[in-house]
């Protein structure tokens, strides 16, 4: 009896392993090296308590020019457009650089870094730094993820090093997490020269989900920071619209990541969501609608179709 209850199992396993071998090969998708076997990733990490399966083959209707659509546990794909074309990214970098930080600088986020002129001397968007203030790595960070402060991307990168070994650091950090078709050459996203593709972003996104302080960052709503004496106050304002309970594009489910916009990158948007103990991660590039509620709009959506029509 026991024997026949371990070919029984032993069938069970072998039947689900090469099913899945079968999907990954069918998506074309190899797990990241760094998220496959690097030994600062622990096993815990890539626990994977279900594998997802489509019930139905309706497609998504995402107006941008790239799409990509991932279950975060198993880096499985969901669903895909254009997933592989370069694309500038604008302020997704971001992601990139708060991870550079967390990793490389960890335990560093209590340090009090002192903005210098060249620190603030950055356009677009700002958390409004000022020169001579004081204030912690870890309020930067904030100011970066959730404010999408172009000044904090800059203060940390000079801080940690300067700007240009940060910028390597950031290329080296993608590069051995498996990611091939991404370079930065800015912080911030503000150099459109940067790119990356909707796999590329997708996959970065879910590993820098693993990293509990980014994971607390991305998920924040409206938050207040100050310097390190309480004299300056920074007001920051969550632009994920999916994470703004005021907005018409906002998704409860929604547990994160990162906006972004230039002229060259459109609107573009990593948003993940959680359902059932289930978190799926879509990458919108580029939308089609010029508006500042484009990216929210359809990525909403894409969240959306990813739980109707996926099951674990």
């Amino acid at each position: 009896m026991k024997k026949n209850k371990l070919i029984l199992s032993i069938c069970v396993f072998s039947t689900i392993f090469l099913l899945t071998l079968f999907f990954i090969g069918q998506h074309n998708f190899k797990i990241p090296r760094k998220i496959a076997g690097a030994q600062d990733v622990k096993s815990t990490d890539l626990k994977i308590s279900a594998l997802p399966h489509r019930v139905n083959n309706t497609n998504p209707q995402i107006f941008a020019k790239a799409v990509y659509l991932i279950d975060v546990d198993s880096f499985l794909p969901l669903y895909a457009k254009n997933e592989n074309e370069r694309l500038p990214i604008a302020s997704t970098t971001k992601i990139a650089t708060a991870l550079v930080v967390l990793e490389n600088y960890g335990h560093q986020l209590q340090e009090i870094v002192t903005i210098t002129p060249s620190m603030i001397n950055v356009e677009e968007t700002t958390i409004k730094l000022r020169a001579g203030e004081k204030i912690t790595v870890e309020n930067l960070l904030n100011g970066l993820l959730i404010n999408s402060g172009n000044d904090a991307a800059f203060a940390l990168s000079q801080y940690f090093g300067g700007t240009k070994n940060f910028i390597a650091e950031m290329n080296n950090k993608v590069a051995q997490i498996g990611l091939t078709e991404t370079q930065y050459f800015d912080p911030a996203g503000l150099n459109d020269d940067g790119y990356s593709t909707a796999r590329d972003l997708a996959i970065l996104g879910a590993y820098a989900l693993r990293n509990p302080k980014f994971a607390e960052i991305v998920r924040s709503q409206d938050k207040i920071i100050t310097s390190s004496d309480g004299r300056i106050q920074h007001d920051l304002k969550m632009s994920n619209r999916l994470l703004q309970p005021d907005d018409a594009s906002y998704f409860p489910s929604t547990i994160g990541v990162k906006t972004g916009f230039t002229y060259a990158a459109g609107h573009v948007l990593v948003s993940a969501a959680m359902k059932n103990d289930h978190t799926i991660l879509g990458v919108v590039l580029n939308t089609n609608e010029n508006t500042i509620y484009a990216s929210a709009k359809e990525s909403k959506k894409l969240l959306e179709w990813g739980f109707a029509n996926w099951t674990w």
